[in-house]
């Protein structure tokens, strides 16, 4: 069994700073920032997520009343009650018995959130995924490390369910304190450890499904990953033997936007993916964790 993206869509925000915007801050420079992290611009809000929430789940077109669930993926929202997914429930004007819940997995949350909807769908019945992400409100933007990185955007799909391939590979490791948020606090991250964590583990999770699929490098058309640094999606792209033009991104524009680099990715090249195409997904990051999947398009 497995799931359709039947629609897909990204919220624009209003505020966009390239890497100038830094490099008149803090000790850095444009170039430096491009060359380590691949990243050009990133853009943030004014909006809070409930805001951001509200504006996403309007742009959707579907007839998407008789969902039987909506799953927001978010570490960032301030608002503890009621959920955010709640709140879209009501925006769209979904039925009431709708099942509404937001979960929190960092960078890997949107990933994970597919696997839930793949597992509590019946067949040909919806579901609306999404991520919701204002990290700007936890960013030190003193601190180079780490203010250079992110972004905020939030993004979804609507998923029916189908009796297409549908196989996901998760690991919940030690974290180490490599990626830590404290009430109150700002995001600190021991960027080598994230690096050392994502080229190694990644490539081993994607590998384990495709051989429990048997399926070769040049059989896989398409591959979405998170999008935390270029020099980690070539490095697992490399290890995986997967032609770099199968792989979409879009993080020298985003940056890091946590559970909503995935989305956005899909949103932005939506048409890009046809019925029948195997797709290799992977979420990555705070955990420490990795949730993957490998579905038929």
């Amino acid at each position: 069994m497995g799931l359709k993206f039947i629609e897909s869509k990204n919220l624009d925000l209003e505020i966009k700073r390239d890497n100038l915007y830094f490099e008149e801050r803090l000790d850095t420079s444009s170039d430096w920032i491009e060359k380590r992290t691949g990243i050009k611009t990133r853009f943030f809000t004014e909006l809070d997520t409930e805001e951001m929430t509200k504006k996403l789940v309007k742009n959707f077109k579907s007839d998407i009343e008789n969902l039987d669930l909506i799953i927001c993926a978010s570490f960032s929202t301030k608002r503890r009650m009621p959920s955010l997914s709640s709140i879209a429930r009501e925006t769209i004007g979904a039925n009431e018995n709708v099942l509404c819940l937001d979960i929190n997995l960092a960078c890997a949350g949107f990933s994970a959130a597919l696997i839930l909807a793949e597992k509590y769908l019946e067949k040909g019945r919806k579901a609306l995924i999404f991520a919701c992400e204002k990290i700007s409100d936890y960013m030190d933007f003193s601190d180079r490390s780490t203010a250079i990185l992110f972004g905020d955007g939030a993004a979804g799909v609507i998923v029916e369910k189908n009796e297409k391939l549908f196989i996901s590979d998760t690991k919940s490791l030690n974290h180490e304190n490599t990626l830590n948020l404290y009430e109150g606090e700002t995001i600190t991250m021991e960027g080598k450890k994230v690096y050392r964590f994502a080229v190694e583990e990644v490539p081993k999770s994607l590998k384990k499904l495709m051989c429990e699929s048997d399926l070769k490098p040049d059989e896989i058309d398409k591959i979405i990953l998170h999008q935390a640094n270029y020099r980690i999606i070539n490095s697992v792209l490399k290890n995986l033997e997967i032609d770099e033009d199968k792989s979409f991104s879009n993080l020298d524009v985003y940056g890091n936007t946590s559970a909503a680099t995935i989305p956005i990715v899909i949103a932005e090249n939506f048409e890009k993916i046809k019925d029948g195409e195997i797709l290799l997904m992977s979420g990555f990051g705070a955990g420490l964790s990795v949730v993957s999947i490998l579905m038929e398009c």
